[in-house]
């Protein structure tokens, strides 16, 4: 691990402890607001998604398919975050709610849908690129490779802890306390920007280590 990987990851544990703190600091109002749908750390995660497919842009040469996926990709990811899944159509087109509402004009189903399937291709791809980078080509085993794997499994950890409590409450009637809630909000909340930081970090060093983009 060079020196500029280990200051990326001395910022990404202080990130972690500060979020560790704020569900003991912070009184229930402030803490309410701060990790709301509408608070900081949701536009922060927004910024993230964004600034990734920026670094994707910016860095990525030659710029192919590959590269031209994954910016899409994320900037796909900032407008779900940012809630145009139902800025549009008044409920979210991801939901199957959505295409069952027979009230609800059949164009706009097919266009809906069309969207839907797009952007599932698109993550099909970008993950059979990941996954053939890290685990056929060994990729895992590298600096940029390490850091895409770590900023992948990140992801996903914050996605369970968005629906773990929901999952265990209706389906295994498993209730978490106050407080564990409250950290469960704050790292779901919190978590969402560090993949994305890891994420743009691999891809800023593959240009000049292991490529998997270009």
């Amino acid at each position: 691990m060079m020196t500029s990987d280990r200051r990326i990851a001395l910022v990404l544990f202080a990130y972690t402890m500060l979020l560790a703190v704020l569900p003991v600091v912070l009184d229930e109002h402030t803490f309410a607001r701060t990790f709301s749908e509408e608070g900081p750390f949701e536009d922060l995660s927004i910024v993230a998604w964004i600034a990734t497919a920026l670094i994707v842009v910016v860095r990525m040469r030659p710029f192919g398919a590959r590269a031209g996926a994954f910016a899409l990709l994320c900037l796909a990811c900032a407008a779900r975050e940012a809630d145009w899944h139902r800025a549009f159509t008044g409920e979210s087109f991801l939901k199957n709610s959505f295409y069952r509402d027979v009230a609800r004009p059949i164009e706009e189903k097919l266009v809906c849908a069309a969207i839907v399937l797009l952007l599932l291709a698109l993550l099909l791809y970008v993950g059979c690129v990941i996954a053939r980078f890290l685990f056929l080509r060994g990729g895992w085993r590298s600096r940029s490779g390490g850091w895409l794997l770590t900023g992948t499994v990140l992801l996903v950890t914050s996605k369970v802890l968005d629906r773990l409590p929901a999952i265990l409450s209706v389906n295994y009637g498993i209730e978490f306390g106050p407080l564990l809630m409250l950290y469960a909000k704050a790292f779901e909340e919190g978590l969402e920007a560090v993949p994305l930081i890891t994420l743009g970090w691999s891809v800023w060093i593959s240009q000049f280590e292991r490529r998997y983009l270009s």
